[in-house]
This record gives structure tokens, C-alpha cells and sequence, in this order.
């Protein structure tokens, strides 16, 4: 990998535990950057698909993931040097030092800023607390060997009780050494907060006044904190090893996903691949499909909803996660598209489904009141919603011979009767295994959502299959 030092202007947004207002405060200062005029960007910590749809469909900022259990230190560092943009907010995930199996700083926010040399900036609940938020806040830094906690912001805290805390904390922090300082507050704020569901947050069309609330945390931010310090803080930030490999797009013009993808494919096509991309079907790593793009994938996006059959002149067909139980009795209304998939596959076209796209494929998916929706039917398999989380974590998958192929998650409240038996799947921080995909010549389909970076080689024989599938 090639050392091209690249400038790029960035900070994470870490906090003590989940539940914090990371989130918030990450969505509320990029529509602030964006309103002054900012050039930014924006990633997620580990594999979060609803985050990256906020910044997108709110914002309009087309986000991407850094993950140290997908990739090397090295990989994740090239992504991120890969960024056109100006400046880059990355939000942590979970506790900073929590990463795989919640006690492995391996995965951990803290790990892909240290892989990226990124400052941080803490955000840290102050509601119900008082002089012990000063030992919480020294026990993190005590941890912060890489020193790159430059700042900390209390929320949920009132301005009279702020006052006197900020400077008894500066003060210790001070005494004891360290050179992180509190920049700033934000109140208790009424009707900001959003439900969660399976991943992270629920979608933001699904969120009444979502850009007015994100509009009032921006306003807090800018008044409460010390926002010209923390843009010091990413103009500080170390320069980063990137590779041109990695490039990401420039377009602004973010309303298509694929649009934004193929506008910078640098090679002539090799092929053609239908995407999915509607309300039941949305969950797609950006890094997913811009290793596609260089591979010489040209992606035409479709809709199972509402499209009557497939694109033309297609090779191959990517199906990802999403919500199709959302959207069931559209799914199987739409009779000719299920056909016009049935036939793609079964005339031998290459196709990759994941999670939701899996689901798409049984013969049946049923709702959580027992109403059964027929399907594309290509797997034999029939799907229901189960009372608890069926698989979730950090995965390798594995070969039969148990070699590894490519590294996944998976995170899902459905389960099929056939969820197939060609690879394994390991679970990462743990011992448990089991049995996972449905993998062919032509096909590969099943509940994880794989990373294609972890892997390039394995994505590469998909392009070289929907390649001889055209001969």
C-alpha cells in the first residue's frame, strides 16, 4: 500500500456507554458544518447501516463505515485517506473502548481513531451526576494512551450547574496532567430523541420533524460549545496515509446512491448489476459498492416495490438488507417482479442477497400477527419473526474446508426454515459456530452482511462470474 500523506481535517465523537447522544450530537454538528458552508463528510464506527442513512437522507451527506474487524489498521486508514471532502466527522460506536464481545478494545471507536490517528472528543452524560463524572472522566483518559482525547463536551447538564463543573474538572484534569479541557454544554433538550430499532435508528422518513429536531440540536451546539476550538482540534489532526485506490465519490449531488457511486468509475464497465435500493431494501456499505465500481461493476439501482420487472441488459443482481417485513403485502403484490427475479436466477444470472434480500428470496415470509406473504420463492425456505435476536455479532465466514472467505456481520429478529449449510459462520470473541449460506457457482445468499473489503479477491470471482455469465 502505497504512503501518499494526504490533509484531512477530522475528529471522532466518542462517548462512556450507548445511550449518551453521541448520535445526536454527531447529526447536529454536521447540518451545523453544512450551514456554515463546510466542506464535510461523514463515517460510522462498526457495521452501522442507520446512521449513514440519517447523514444521507437528512443531510445529504453521503457517508461511509471504518471498521478494524473488517480490515487491517492499514485498510481502514486508506478509506478514510481515500476522502475528497474537507473536513470528515466520524461517530464512535458504543463505550470508546468497547469493541468486540464488549471487552476487546479490538472493533472499539478508540481503535479506529488510533488506526487513523484521529482526535477525539468525548461526550459524556452529565444528567444525575455530579463530582463523580470527574472520576469517569479521568478514568477514560487514564486509558487514552495514544493521548488523542482533546476535548469533552457534558450533556444534558443545566448552565448554572456547568459552570461550576467545567472548572473543577479543567482544574483536576490540569492537576493530574492531562491536556484534554471541557469546550462546551448542551441542556437537557425536550423532543429531540428518537427510538431505536435493530440496528441503531429507526429510518429518518419515519421521524416526524427529524430536520427540525437535528435543526435545534445544531442551534444548542453552536451556542453551548466551543465550536470554533473543536474545529481547531480536526485542523490539527495528523496528516493520513491514503491510496488512490480508495477514492471516494466528489459528486454533491447525493440523491441516487448508485449515480453518486458510478459517476467516478475510473475504468470502462465490465458489467452490469441490478441493485435494490428502495424503502424495504437500503442497507449497503458504501465501501461495498465502490469496491464494485473499481472492479468494473456498473450499478443500476432497481425496486422490488415498485418496479414491474428487472433493468435490461443486466449480469448480475445484488439484493441487501433492509425492512421487508415493512413492506410484505407490497413485496408479494408485486407478482411480476418476483417473477421476473425467479426467472433471472433461475436462468443462471449471478446474485447476492443478504439479510433482508435473503429473506426476500424463501418462499414465504410471515408477519408478526401470522399473516403469510408469498415471495420470490428461489429458496425453499419460509421466514418468521422470532421473540428474541436470532444471530447477531462480529463473523468470519468460513469455507468447507475452513479456510476463510470474507468477514461479516449479522443482526436479525427473523429467522427461515432454511437458512443454508455451505460456509460457516464464526462468531468473532466467542466460540460459537454455525451454519450459514447458500453458495454456488451463481449465487450467494444468507442472513450476514459481508464486508467486501475484508476480502477483495472473494468479491473479484463475483465480477469474473457475472463476466462469464455474459459470455
Amino acid at each position: 500500500m502505497s504512503n501518499k500523506h494526504k490533509k484531512i481535517n477530522r475528529i471522532l465523537f466518542a462517548a462512556s456507554r450507548s445511550g449518551s447522544g453521541k448520535t445526536m450530537f454527531t447529526c447536529g454538528f454536521l447540518n451545523l458544518l453544512k450551514k456554515k458552508g463546510v466542506d464535510v463528510t461523514s463515517y460510522k464506527c462498526g457495521p452501522d447501516y442507520i446512521d449513514p442513512m440519517f447523514h444521507k437522507k437528512v443531510l445529504g451527506i453521503y457517508g461511509g463505515n471504518l471498521d478494524t474487524f473488517f480490515c487491517s489498521h492499514e485498510k481502514v486508514a486508506a478509506i478514510l485517506g481515500g476522502c475528497e471532502h474537507e473536513y470528515a466527522v466520524i461517530e464512535g460506536v458504543m463505550g470508546i473502548y468497547d469493541g468486540i464481545g464488549g471487552l476487546s478494545v479490538t472493533a472499539s471507536g478508540y481503535d479506529v481513531a488510533t488506526a487513523t490517528k484521529t482526535p477525539i472528543l468525548l461526550i459524556i452524560d452529565a444528567y444525575g451526576t455530579g463530582r463523580t463524572i470527574i472520576s469517569q472522566i479521568k478514568g477514560i483518559l487514564a486509558d487514552d494512551g495514544k493521548k488523542l482525547i482533546k476535548g469533552i463536551i457534558l450533556n444534558k447538564t443545566s448552565e448554572g450547574f456547568y459552570i461550576r463543573l467545567k472548572t473543577a474538572i479543567n482544574d483536576e484534569l490540569s492537576s493530574c496532567g492531562y491536556e484534554a479541557r471541557v469546550l462546551g454544554y448542551l441542556p437537557k433538550l425536550k423532543d429531540v430523541s428518537v427510538d431505536s430499532r435493530h440496528l441503531g435508528l429507526i429510518r429518518p422518513d419515519e421521524i416526524a420533524d427529524i430536520k427540525e429536531k437535528i435543526d435545534t440540536i445544531s442551534d444548542a451546539i453552536e451556542k453551548y460549545c466551543d465550536v470554533d476550538e473543536i474545529l481547531k482540534i480536526m485542523k490539527n489532526a495528523e496528516t493520513i496515509d491514503s491510496e488512490s485506490a480508495y477514492t471516494a465519490e466528489s459528486s454533491s449531488d447525493l440523491s441516487n446512491e448508485a449515480d453518486s457511486v458510478n459517476q467516478t468509475n475510473e475504468c470502462q464497465p465490465l458489467v452490469t448489476m441490478a441493485v435494490a435500493m428502495d424503502e424495504a431494501f437500503c442497507f449497503y456499505y458504501k465501501e461495498n459498492l465502490e469496491l464494485l465500481k473499481r472492479l468494473g461493476v456498473k450499478i443500476v439501482p432497481f425496486s422490488p416495490i415498485h418496479d414491474e420487472k428487472l433493468p435490461e441488459e443486466i449480469d448480475g443482481l445484488y439484493i441487501g438488507g433492509g425492512y421487508p417485513e415493512l413492506y410484505l403485502k407490497e413485496l408479494s403484490e408485486n407478482e411480476s417482479m418476483r417473477k421476473s427475479i425467479r426467472t433471472a436466477i433461475e436462468n443462471g444470472i449471478f446474485s447476492i442477497a443478504e439479510c433482508g434480500g435473503f429473506m426476500y428470496l424463501n418462499k414465504s415470509i410471515s408477519d408478526e400477527n401470522g399473516n403469510t406473504y408469498e415471495m420470490v420463492g428461489v429458496v425453499d425456505g419460509e421466514c418468521t419473526k422470532c421473540d428474541r435476536l436470532v444471530r447477531f455479532g462480529y463473523i468470519q465466514l468460513q469455507n468447507p474446508d475452513g479456510t476463510d472467505a470474507i468477514k461479516g456481520h449479522e443482526f436479525h429478529y427473523y429467522d427461515s426454515t432454511l437458512n443454508g449449510s455451505d460456509m460457516v459462520a464464526v462468531k468473532a470473541g466467542d466460540d460459537k459456530k454455525w451454519e450459514a449460506m447458500h453458495v454456488g457457482n451463481d449465487h450467494i445468499w444468507g442472513f450476514p452482511h459481508m464486508y467486501f473489503e475484508s476480502n477483495e479477491a472473494f468479491v473479484a470471482k463475483f465480477v469474473e462470474e457475472m463476466r462469464n455469465g455474459r459470455k
